[in-house]
């Protein structure tokens, strides 16, 4: 990733206002505990200071309007279930994000502007670690949750033997299987996100310990694996896709000990990305179930010719400015599909109807809200069963930042019924 244009220094660009929106590189989260915050690192565009109007980021906009969708196209004249899920522009965010956003716990907890992307990376794994320490502290609603089992293990690349880390969580002593236990066990690949570039394996660690709670209370026996997969600048997309595939494997080994257990992947952001991309590579009939959160499946922001041309009327959010705010914004990679092969919107249907049923949580103020959207119309244009949840005025990933907030618990409540359909 290029951090600074010749004769132009680096600029970080905070997107903390809410009336902000800028062009970056890449997206980053950066935190100070207890909250998160992403910031975009631009060398595209340098916005003046004060209060920005989308109006200023237009002249950006238009050298790219040759491949934007159409806001007044129709969809095909027999729609779908998913084409109901169309937006050409966004609801207003909702008032209690808005009260929130504007709260001084969002905006007084920032990080130095100075730090590199690995002390980023450091800082950001830091941070989730003291909000999970915080959602379960003593006295509150999820102080339970600290009695769940954690064993950390390492799985050996095949690239080089790195020891890649896996965090194992299993159901306390309390809810070990009894007579009344479900016979089918379920395994959880749990996949972080951070834009490939942030993020360790229990930097989502929240939303692994709901999970095993979920699954434990309702006589299930369950164990959920969260893989700390390599991160880039150090190392390529290729390579994170490979750790994560190198976990699968594991965890698959386990589950053949248990031939009616279910295998299931869930990934939130590029996380998502890696759990679909992980669901189409290995063998049909491995894994029985996928959950993505606020998936990315397209590189749509670097030209709408990375989403597949059915697909493209639908695809709006890289580039319509209303899909932008706070917590993200338009995106450039420096290399097309940050260097793989392809991006899960990109797999062919003879790949995609041979998937299991996926759930999809997705934002409508989010700038990633078409790629949810249009993987689960290409999911459902190959026969898979598809179930998507949409949460409206909302924007990308929030139940991350602030999972103290009711709609952040109403989304994660959502997300553990997907996980109970689809293993049903």
């Amino acid at each position: 990733m290029k951090l600074s244009s010749p004769g132009k220094p680096f600029r970080p660009i905070y997107h903390l206002l809410k009336h902000r929106v800028t062009a970056a590189n890449y997206a980053f989260k950066s935190t100070t505990p207890p909250f998160i915050f992403i910031t975009l690192y631009s060398d595209i565009y340098q916005p003046p200071p004060g209060p920005l109007s989308l109006v200023r980021h237009q002249p950006l906009l238009n050298q790219f309007q040759h491949l934007q969708p159409s806001t007044t196209t129709q969809l095909d004249e027999t729609p779908t279930k998913m084409d109901t899920l169309f937006l050409t522009t966004t609801p207003p965010l909702d008032p209690a994000w808005l009260t929130y956003e504007s709260s001084p716990e969002f905006t007084a907890n920032t990080r130095p502007a100075n730090l590199t992307p690995l002390e980023n990376q450091t800082h950001y794994a830091t941070s989730c670690r003291a909000l999970t320490a915080r959602m379960t502290a003593p006295f509150t609603p999820f102080h339970h949750l600290r009695d769940i089992p954690r064993i950390t293990l390492t799985v050996p690349s095949p690239l080089d033997n790195h020891p890649i880390p896996i965090i194992k969580y299993l159901p306390p002593p309390s809810r070990l299987p009894g007579p009344n236990h479900s016979p089918i066990p379920v395994t959880v690949l749990y996949i972080h996100g951070g834009g490939l570039w942030i993020g360790e394996a229990d930097s989502e660690e929240f939303s692994c310990l709901q999970i095993v709670d979920f699954l434990s209370s309702r006589h299930r026996e369950v164990e959920v694996y969260s893989v700390g997969y390599r991160l880039m600048p150090t190392y390529p997309a290729q390579t994170c896709l490979s750790d994560c595939l190198s976990a699968f494997e594991f965890v698959r080994d386990w589950k053949l000990n248990h031939k009616n257990g279910k295998l299931v992947v869930v990934g939130s952001s590029s996380g998502g990305e890696l759990a679909a991309l992980v669901s189409q590579l290995v063998s049909p009939g491995e894994v029985q179930g996928v959950v993505l959160r606020g998936p990315v499946t397209s590189d749509a922001f670097g030209g709408m010719e990375y989403v597949p041309e059915r697909l493209r009327k639908m695809h709006t959010s890289a580039w319509e400015p209303s899909f932008y705010n706070s917590l993200l914004g338009f995106m450039k990679r420096e290399v097309p599909r940050d260097g793989l092969e392809r991006m899960p919107l990109e797999a062919e249907e003879e790949v995609l109807r041979k998937l299991p049923r996926t759930w999809i949580q997705v934002c409508t103020n989010d700038a990633v809200y078409s790629d949810g959207v249009c993987y689960a119309k290409a999911l459902e244009d190959a026969g898979v069963e598809v179930k998507v949840d949409v949460i409206k005025g909302w924007p990308h990933t929030f139940w991350l930042i602030a999972p103290h907030l009711e709609r952040s618990r109403e989304a994660d409540r959502a997300m553990l019924e997907g996980l109970a359909w689809v293993v049903q």
